[in-house]
């Protein structure tokens, strides 16, 4: 018989509620682990509470700790406040594991943790990390390359075992000498196929006010400079200027919010593109439905771990074209199940998109393809498993 996580009591912690794959992560990891254990949520900057993350929470039934001084950006008084805070929770709740998400919770939890242990009458913490997706290999300065090494380094002498949501991440980690290579473990993100429902073409369309005659090209992003929103705007320029026979018949989707909204909507009207690039907000009902709105999938991004927009690409069977970067290898193999373009390089996405949309019968065949990827190899079933063994291995 497989051996079970039972009776333990279980925190997950992560930076900030605002959807997206790590909220997903933990709600999907919260709801299964919840079922024998007891399970809380903590999460940071909660003025800012993102209504999906809270009705997600709502239908779990745990418990949520709001931390008001647990914040994404570093601001050094804030960071410590946070770190006492975390420290009188553990105190507080004597939890027996604490699955630390994201870079600032992953140091400010293990900070936490360390000083919760030198009382030696605490109960034994065990610490675990996923990564989703390292930070030091974002287009940053050297300087700050090097502030998240050290980061992440010293965090990992703290925590007992480190998650990598995608290969290329663990090897990462081990080139740069994060932790030891038999510390850390890749375990894929993965879906619960019985929990997806797509809204029907037409139907997804005539929601987002799209027209039916379009051929469209759909982001599903948070706007932040990793996802290379920019880049796919300059390459719709790029098909724009080099008279793309497909192109008037053409549109772009952008849905997603954050940081970076306001600035590539500034640079679709300076472009001159607001009848081509339809920007929309994050739905409620969860942006996913829609994906079967567009003829294809685009993901332009710099950087990623392993994100869940292709994998339900993958499963609403639109054909996708993505970059080169982090965990997308992992899912997407070129020309075999998808197109994959070099990141940061408009002309390379710009050359994808117009392969993609050249050849029905082979887009159609590369979507069948990864549809059946998905289905075999990145089922939420999967990922419970091969977690809830690391969660053994501590015990």
């Amino acid at each position: 018989m497989k051996k079970e996580l039972k009776g333990k009591k279980i925190l997950y912690l992560i930076t900030q509620s605002k959807w997206g794959g790590a909220q997903k992560y933990v709600i999907d990891l919260a709801r299964h682990f919840s079922q024998k254990n007891e399970v809380h949520i903590a999460y940071g900057e909660s003025r800012q509470l993102d209504p999906y993350f809270a009705q997600e929470c709502q239908k779990l039934k745990v418990k949520t700790i709001p931390l008001p001084y647990l914040c994404r950006n570093i601001d050094l008084g804030k960071d410590y406040l946070a770190m006492i805070d975390l420290s009188k929770l553990f105190g507080k709740e004597s939890y027996d594991l604490i699955h630390l998400n994201s870079s600032k919770a992953g140091l400010l939890g293990s900070l936490a943790a360390k000083y919760y242990g030198l009382n030696l009458l605490n109960a034994k913490l065990r610490l675990i990390y996923t990564a989703h997706g390292f930070v030091f290999n974002e287009p940053l300065s050297k300087f700050r390359k090097k502030i998240y090494k050290l980061s992440e380094t010293f965090s990992t002498t703290i925590q007992h075992l480190i998650i990598a949501v995608s290969d290329a991440d663990r090897q990462s980690a081990i080139e740069n000498k994060i932790t030891h290579p038999a510390k850390i473990f890749t375990v894929h993100n993965g879906l619960d196929f019985s929990q997806y429902d797509f809204y029907p073409t037409d139907q997804a369309r005539q929601k987002l006010g799209l027209e039916k005659d379009q051929i469209y090209f759909g982001t599903i992003a948070s706007f932040y400079l990793t996802k290379g929103h920019t880049y796919l705007l300059d390459a719709v320029k790029e098909l724009r200027t080099t008279n793309w026979p497909l192109f008037d018949k053409s549109a772009w989707v952008f849905i997603g919010d954050g940081p970076e909204k306001e600035n590539i909507s500034q640079k679709i009207k300076a472009a001159d593109l607001q009848d081509k690039i339809k920007v929309f907000d994050p739905s409620p009902e969860g942006d996913h439905k829609y994906l079967k709105a567009f003829d294809y999938f685009i993901l332009p991004s710099v950087k990623e771990g392993l994100p869940y927009t292709i994998l339900e690409a993958g499963l609403a069977q639109v054909p996708v074209v993505a970059t080169r970067v982090g965990g997308l290898p992992e899912i997407i193999t070129d020309k075999k199940n998808g197109l994959l373009a070099t990141a940061a390089n408009p002309l390379s996405l710009a050359d994808k998109i117009k392969k993609i949309s050249a050849d029905q019968k082979m887009s159609s065949a590369l979507a069948q393809a990864n549809y059946q990827n998905i289905k075999s190899n990145f089922s939420l079933d999967k990922t419970l498993s091969q977690t809830e063994e690391l969660y053994l291995k501590l015990f």
